[in-house]
């Protein structure tokens, strides 16, 4: 039964504060948390006393508040009124922390406060400290904190609670649960039922259709997952219930120059302020304290990088010193990769990743790319330095495709494959399979198609598996990659060897099964690739071409090893990366991820794509000329891919056969002269599956382009936007980093004169023993005694008589 949640009005609400104020003269003072019950007693007629119980209860703490009031009630006010200023002042101190699990005397907890009260900000930090009451119902009405929250249609403390591991199975102490709480129609309903939730309510009558139909649509793990990635875009900052309206808005996205060390930044020339001292014993403190700006500075991705700039550029110019830069540098990039779970490069294949945090670091690495490029002749000096970061740059991206593809793995075949928006496809009889067990087909009337079409689909039919599901999954990549100002040239690889697995992974599971191998299978597959394209479409970027001599983009990167190279250059400088040679329709060619999105898809797309065209035709060939003028337009489809394909085709009980005499032609041509086709990988020797996880060379963007996108633009007009992504730190970083430096120069030379003291003491404690020792002399070596004649015989004697020889 729903209990109904509608709140009083402030008129009727007065005069029941009204007696409570006279209540409060003769009760209040003998016993504050009376004002409860008297309002309990006051208000049965008022629509929804519970929150006329919860102000009194709010009440009756103000006027318990005193200079020697209990830890509990001052974390009840504050939470309650929003104050987290007073909130972490009072949570310093570890043993107030647990208090946040007692309740007071009316049975309420600070956190059913703040939910109560509709203070997010409060109930974020009290599940920051601790969220050990977080399924604990109150002494009040028995209700969890998701309960009040979901009674009050607070949708945003709803997913802070859900992202913190509030349990919607939990029952109160009436009985009730939330989903009891739910009201029809309301914006919570929408938000259970959009998220699939209801999907666990494990009371709801079978008789409530409303609830029901919606309870199977997807499995128990999908409907936990697509829940659990809202909660971690919420984590990320991202509020759900927003519109695009602020999609990409950003409040750590720029510091105001007051809180910087200076207004221009300046890469030529060491100034003050710009660098950072360290010494080789603070470096595992400064890499911890980069490690933690994720979660103080969310999304603020230029932060990382400066750091670790301002420290290389001190040890470079300032110490000269290269062991210094290169085991920092080396150091740095070894935990990037390790805190992403890419150690040392070698990264895991279909691996669930955090999305969030491995766009974070990949835009970390991208930054420092860009630092350390402007800082002229960097690269020069250290080459290795180069490659490092090349590698760290791919493995970052392998970890975060590779993330993508283990959420799309599970949703290829059930929403590319086997999804059917054709009419009566699941009906088709094929040659050769037990159609007299399948249900025949009936038509429905003109009405009913028509009313089917005037009316959106139902929520049980948008949750079904279908390829919207993919487009979901590749915009929240988008979106993540956006969020950290990735550069396009980054985000074009990532994209691109995403959907290089989706077309692999396609092609190779409609190859090896069967059931794929038909022709409206084929045309069912290629309509919904459609849906891919269309988003491919819609958000079809493209990097701008770098302005700069076309001899020049040839040799880039290496120009930043040496300015003065020729075409025949020692290419093995650098490995696993990228030159551009103009070649745009070669994913290993810089061109390459300059091209459209769009351009990219269909790219990777086309062995796909003239597979599902041969199922298509097969059926249609007629003689040897068909065969080769069909043949021959299919560039990315090798000998023994057409047999396989032609070998194992699934016949309708009406279409026409291909001839024996046309099976022998193919046959022939796949045992006598397949090749692999030239830019396309395979996972055998027979070139049939394509190797879906091949990972292509890196591709980084040249200085113009990053200066074009990061820096003032031409002309230098855009120095807001150069302020933005210049390596500038705020003053609570810099002051950590100085304070960490203090420290461990304390510590050391500390530690250095112990070592001094220590030995010192053991070199004194030598002289003392040498002297006590000869102070103290026994004698025991001041005369030597010659052996006896039954201990030695001297040598020689009586030899004669016992050998007179």
């Amino acid at each position: 039964m729903l209990i109904d949640n509608s709140h009083a009005s402030i008129d009727i609400a007065s005069p029941i504060f009204e007696h409570t104020d006279k209540l409060k003269h003769s009760t209040m003072e003998l016993d504050p948390w009376a004002a409860v019950n008297s309002a309990s007693s006051a208000l049965a007629s008022v629509s929804d006393p519970k929150k006329i119980q919860l102000d009194a209860a709010k009440k009756a703490l103000t006027l318990l508040q005193s200079d020697d009031s209990g830890v509990l009630i001052e974390l009840c006010l504050a939470a309650a009124n929003g104050d987290t200023a007073q909130l972490t002042s009072i949570l310093t101190k570890p043993e107030n922390i647990k208090v946040l699990t007692e309740q007071d005397n009316s049975g309420l907890s600070p956190l059913i406060y703040a939910v109560v009260s509709g203070q997010e900000d409060s109930t974020e930090l009290i599940l920051s400290k601790s969220a050990a009451s977080l399924n604990e119902p109150d002494g009040l009405f028995g209700y969890t904190p998701l309960m009040w929250a979901v009674y009050f249609d607070n949708k945003n403390i709803v997913v802070e609670l859900l992202n913190h591991g509030a349990k919607l199975d939990v029952a109160g102490k009436n009985g009730l649960t939330v989903f009891d709480l739910v009201k029809p129609a309301s914006d919570m309903h929408d938000f259970f039922e959009q998220h699939g939730l209801f999907e666990q309510d494990k009371t709801v009558d079978v008789g409530m259709d409303f609830y029901k139909d919606d309870a199977h649509v997807m499995g128990e793990s999908k409907g936990d997952e697509e829940l659990l990635d809202n909660i971690r875009l919420r984590t990320a900052g991202l509020d759900i219930g927003n519109e695009d309206g602020g999609l990409y808005q950003d409040s750590n996205a720029f510091v105001q120059s007051s809180t910087l060390l200076g207004d221009e930044f300046n890469f030529n020339k060491l100034l003050k302020n710009q660098y950072i001292i360290f010494s080789d014993y603070d470096i595992p403190s400064i890499l911890d304290l980069i490690f933690s700006l994720n979660i103080q500075h969310n999304h603020k991705t230029t932060y990382p990088a400066a750091v670790i700039y301002q420290c290389v550029r001190y040890a470079d110019h300032m110490k000269n010193n290269d062991v210094l830069v290169e085991n920092f540098l080396n150091l740095a990039f070894t935990k990037i990769r390790s805190g992403t779970a890419s150690k040392s490069g070698v990264t895991s294949v279909y691996s669930e990743g955090d999305i969030v945090l491995q766009s974070y670091w990949l835009s970390v690495v991208n930054f420092l790319f860009f630092y350390l490029s402007k800082d002229d002749g960097f690269f020069k000096r250290y080459p290795k330095v180069l490659q490092d970061l090349i590698n760290t740059l791919n493995s970052l991206m392998i970890e975060l495709a590779n993330s993508i593809k283990f959420r799309l793995d599970g949703l290829v075949d059930s929403c590319l494959l086997d999804y059917a928006s054709i009419p009566d496809i699941s009906t088709t009889l094929y040659r050769n399979d037990w159609n007299f067990f399948k249900k025949k087909n009936h038509s429905k009337s003109t009405y009913d198609e028509i009313f089917d079409m005037l009316y959106p689909p139902t929520v049980k039919e948008q949750l079904k598996p279908s390829p919207i599901k993919i487009v979901q999954t590749l915009g929240a990549l988008l979106y993540v990659l956006d969020l950290h100002n990735i550069h396009p040239v980054v985000t074009q690889q990532t994209l691109s060897s995403v959907f290089h697995w989706i077309s692999s992974t396609i092609f190779n599971r409609v190859i090896s099964q069967k059931r794929y191998l038909s022709r409206v299978s084929a045309i069912q597959i290629r309509l919904n690739i459609s849906v891919l394209e269309d988003w491919s479409r819609s958000n079809n970027r493209a990097p701008k071409m770098p302005d700069i001599d076309e001899y020049l983009l040839k040799l880039f990167p290496y120009t930043l090893l040496d300015d003065n190279l020729s075409e025949d250059h020692n290419h093995n400088a650098l490995s696993n990366v990228a030159l551009f040679a103009n070649k745009k329709g070669d994913p290993h060619d810089a061109a390459f991820y300059h091209s459209t999105l769009f351009t990219i898809v269909k790219s990777h797309f086309e062995p796909t794509f003239e597979l599902l065209q041969w199922l298509q035709c097969l059926s249609g060939i007629q003689d040897e000329e068909n065969l080769l003028s069909l043949t021959g337009s299919l560039y990315k489809l090798n000998s023994a891919q057409l047999w396989k394909a032609a070998d194992k085709y699934r016949y309708e009980v009406d279409e026409a056969k291909l001839s024996k005499a046309m099976r022998k032609v193919i046959e022939k041509r796949a045992k006598e002269s397949n090749k692999p086709v030239e830019g396309l990988f395979y996972t055998s020797k027979d070139c049939v599956l394509l190797n879906q996880d091949y990972n292509f060379p890196v591709v980084l963007p040249t200085i113009p382009e990053m200066v074009d996108e990061y820096g003032a633009g031409i002309g230098g007009i855009n120095k807001e936007r150069a302020r933005e992504f210049d390596p500038f730190l705020p003053y609570q970083i810099v002051d950590a980093i100085e304070e960490i430096h203090d420290q461990k120069t304390t510590q050391k030379e500390h530690d250095d004169n112990n070592d001094v003291q220590r030995i010192n003491d053991e070199f004194e404690q030598n002289i003392m023993d040498v002297g006590t020792t000869n102070a103290h002399d026994t004698g025991l070596f001041s005369e030597m005694t010659m052996p006896a004649s039954l201990a030695h015989r001297p040598w020689g004697e009586d030899e004669n008589e016992i050998n007179p020889w």
